[in-house]
């Protein structure tokens, strides 16, 4: 049941990541992600971190032994758990837990420079014409780690997603001058 509810979850998160990443990237030619990374439904403003001190135990004891040179992150709490927001070598990373200290997800959104060799090519061999935009690496304890990857060609902008070696494309916009 665990399983289930977990794979259903992942599906769901992922046509969030990509609507969200779409819609917010249609404007702007110079896209940083936003950030606002909920893994659980909720919504969590910016503008209200919390103190590590408020952090569940468990939880910053696990961020701590997976994010050692870590000392500027922001914190959320969410009504099932805690998101960690912070930038560690040019990548921005979301890491979720739940209320028990247990890892969720982590986000990492990054530029082309950062994207895996084999990635790279596999995207490249098929949109040679398109600049790769922004990518989101997705991991999570039950699933292999999935890419989602905006390019901006000269008309269009498409959101791609690899996961086990195979890419499938998600959405393609008109894009707008």
């Amino acid at each position: 049941m665990k399983k289930i509810l977990l794979t259903g979850f992942t599906g769901i998160f992922l046509l969030l990541v990509t609507g969200i990443a779409a819609s917010g990237q249609l404007a702007s030619d110079n896209v940083q992600p936003s950030g606002d990374f909920d893994p659980f439904g909720n919504t969590f403003s910016k503008n209200a971190p919390v103190d590590r001190n408020s952090v569940n135990a468990r939880v910053v004891k696990n961020f701590v032994r997976s994010y050692k040179n870590v000392f500027n992150e922001q914190w959320y709490k969410l009504q099932d758990g805690f998101v960690s927001l912070f930038n560690l070598d040019d990548i921005d990373y979301q890491v979720a837990y739940d209320k028990k200290g247990n890892w969720i997800r982590t986000i990492r959104s990054y530029g082309e420079s950062k994207l895996s060799g084999d990635a790279r090519h596999m995207i490249r061999s098929i949109y040679y014409d398109c600049r790769i935009n922004l990518v989101q690496e997705i991991e999570n304890p039950d699933d292999p780690v999935t890419y989602v990857v905006q390019l901006k060609g000269k008309t269009q902008i498409i959101n791609l997603m690899i996961r086990d070696g195979e890419m499938t494309v998600l959405k393609k916009y008109a894009r707008s001058e």
